[in-house]
């Protein structure tokens, strides 16, 4: 990497000798955080500095583009996330400081770039929206921008273009991608902030509600209503991303997207669209609370399959107790529990096999989010099947075990859970029940997960 070019006046060693020493890329993330701050609280004099700061911004970032690690396993997330969670506040934090000690010696537009970042670096890392940190944000926003203003737009360098990054960021569910996928969602996001805008009251396009007088957490719209909020509206960029992923699909790529694997581009620019377009995915089912129920949770496809083959009767002393139940649908349940018995929490995209108290049959499911707070670790499972079973299928040369999600009945359909890998081609399956032999006849492509292939089937 470059040598960060504000910092070759200075004896300490440089940014890329910071992280190259470390086998630990998330420790390589730390060092590279230490030097950099250090730099920040020492610089003399203050006014140099200043105008380097940007520059510094762009330089750190792009370093943690190239210690992304290739290895996404639930634990190398969380350590590399939560280096990179912890640095980008650490900078906030000494940004803030110089600007406490000399009030507007740093522009409020590259506060706010920082403070954006830090909300993009919260969700990757799975933690709960701060309201600290959106409070701060919505000030320097709110300084910038009068309630007689009825319409921002990131067309300028400003602090309305950084609040909307920040927006953007918020609104874009990088809690649900893998890390390479949530730096080509960033820099799409770079690349449609000129197209972002907010709109002072009610609007049919607006996805959130932002309350900047109380300078609080955005709210998603699920359907248009009254208000005199601002309105995060980003149909423009929806119509950008459909551009951008039509030329991916014919093999070109903008000129600010070259150095991006076109494939993580091509999922990026789908997922975007789809979050921002006039129709956004919303929750098929209602949620309802309950009250105070444990849920047991086993995660990881091994230990889900042994579970289910011992078709054990009580489920709750196999599971994790420490789980209460928050809320309950058709399509799922949400799940919190302390802290401090976090460390058992399933990781994002895992597959989990869960019961409630007192239940005695376990339902199969995968986690779609997780959050991370003070004092709980909440989880969201959606449901795969309310009868998983166990069963072999024969592809012509040998037996499989599969985990079957729905009955196995002539005409129907039929999803299939196998191992990472388990689903090798186009193969056509055997699957014997009740002394019938069905043919299985593959449907639609295979869906990964972490550690469990998903395929639907047609039973002829």
């Amino acid at each position: 990497m470059a040598v960060v070019s504000s910092m070759e006046n200075i004896s300490s060693p440089k940014l890329d000798d910071g992280w190259e020493a470390h086998a630990s890329r998330a420790d390589g993330v730390a060092a590279a955080t230490k030097l950099l701050v250090s730099h920040l609280r020492n610089h003399k004099p203050m006014t140099e500095l200043v105008e380097q700061i940007p520059e510094m911004l762009k330089e750190y970032l792009d370093m943690l583009l190239q210690l992304c690690p290739d290895d996404e396993s639930h634990e190398t997330r969380m350590r590399w996330a939560a280096a990179a969670r912890v640095g980008m506040r650490e900078i906030v934090e000494v940004l803030d400081d110089i600007d406490t000690l000399i009030p507007g010696v740093i522009p409020a537009a590259v506060l706010a770039r920082a403070g954006a970042e830090a909300v993009r670096w919260n969700l990757v890392d799975h933690q709960a929206s701060d309201p600290a940190l959106w409070n701060w944000l919505g000030k320097l926003f709110e300084q910038a921008h009068s309630d007689r203003d009825v319409r921002v737009t990131g067309e300028s360098h400003s602090v309305a273009r950084e609040y909307l990054r920040a927006l953007a960021y918020h609104s874009a569910a990088l809690d649900e991608q893998g890390l390479k996928a949530g730096f080509a969602t960033a820099r799409l996001i770079e690349l449609a902030l000129p197209l972002l805008m907010l709109v002072h009251g009610n609007t049919h396009a607006a996805l959130y509600a932002i309350d900047a007088r109380h300078r609080g957490i955005p709210v998603r719209l699920a359907r248009p209503g009254g208000g005199d909020d601002w309105r995060f509206v980003a149909i423009a960029a929806a119509d950008m991303l459909a551009d951008v992923h039509g030329q991916l699909i014919h093999g070109q790529r903008p000129p600010a997207l070259e150095d991006m694997d076109p494939g993580v581009l091509r999922a990026a620019a789908a997922h975007l669209r789809k979050l921002w377009s006039l129709c956004p995915p919303v929750r098929k089912f209602n949620r309802h609370t309950v009250g105070d129920i444990r849920l047991s949770v086993i995660s990881g496809y091994e230990q889900v399959m042994e579970l289910l083959r011992e078709g054990t009767g009580e489920a709750m002393p196999a599971g994790a107790g420490a789980w209460r139940v928050a809320d309950l649908s058709r399509g799922g349940a949400g799940a919190l529990t302390v802290c401090s018995t976090a460390a058992t929490a399933p990781g994002n995209g895992e597959i989990v096999a869960f019961c409630l108290e007192e239940g005695t049959k376990w339902h199969l499911g995968v986690v779609r989010r997780v959050r991370h707070s003070k004092r709980f670790v909440e989880i969201g499972i959606a449901s795969l099947s309310t009868h998983p079973t166990p069963g072999e299928v024969d592809d012509g040369s040998a037996q499989h075990e599969f985990c079957f999600c729905d009955p196995v009945q002539h005409g129907g359909t039929v999803r299939l859970v196998g191992k990472t890998g388990s689903f090798n081609g186009k193969e056509i399956l055997y699957a014997q029940r009740d002394g019938h032999v069905f043919k299985l006849h593959p449907l639609a492509q295979t869906l990964n997960g972490k550690g469990f292939d998903l395929r639907t089937y047609q039973v002829l």
